[in-house]
């Protein structure tokens, strides 16, 4: 009897290896050879799932905003449009080992999709995602009265996704001198300049 195999559980392990070559050396050095010898498969098993290195890279960065992304769906959104918009906050900051491997996957990814078509796509598509659910919450709150005059959803939005990416940026450059408290803190700061 064939092996059952499941594709889609391979992709994610080969996702999964770029992550951690990602993570320590760099995504200079996510090639298809090394990813594979990360993972233990041939180099001609895995071109059968990805048939370029940009295509591996691209999923890579995808399943890591999906799971981004589900994590976010489980958000209450009873508890208040503030409290959404902190929750929201809290699962971008790299807050804990998962959230700073996928912080720093994320982050590494953004120099090429500057260069790469494909990649660059993928990257826009998701941060318009982030921008237009943040913006949607501002909406929100805006028509119940809870933002300060002048507060502008879509570029409010914006302003918080470069907080959080920027607070990212410097917690793995030395998490001792910008701790998880002081990345909260600042989100805080940044919801108090917009909510009454």
């Amino acid at each position: 009897m064939p092996k059952v195999v499941d594709h889609e559980e391979r992709r994610r392990e080969l996702a999964e290896a770029v992550w951690r070559i990602v993570r320590r050396d760099g995504i200079d050095h996510a090639s298809v050879r090394a990813v594979a010898a990360e993972s233990g498969w041939s180099s001609g098993s895995l071109r059968h799932y990805f048939p370029t290195q940009d295509a591996l890279l691209g999923f890579a960065m995808e399943l890591a905003y999906r799971r981004f992304i589900g994590r976010l769906e489980k958000i209450d959104t009873a508890a208040g449009n503030r409290e959404v918009l902190r929750s929201f906050a809290h699962e971008m900051l790299a807050l804990d080992d998962d959230r700073r491997i996928e912080a720093a996957v994320l982050l590494s990814f953004l120099p090429r999709a500057m260069v790469e078509p494909s990649l660059h796509e993928l990257e826009r598509l998701g941060t318009r995602e982030l921008y237009d659910g943040i913006s949607r919450v501002l909406v929100a709150a805006q028509e119940a009265g809870e933002l300060r005059d002048g507060v502008v959803p879509l570029t409010a939005a914006r302003r918080l996704i470069a907080l959080v990416d920027g607070l990212n940026i410097h917690h793995g450059l030395g998490p001792d001198e910008l701790t998880a408290a002081d990345m909260v803190e600042a989100v805080d700061q940044q919801l108090d300049a917009l909510f009454v």
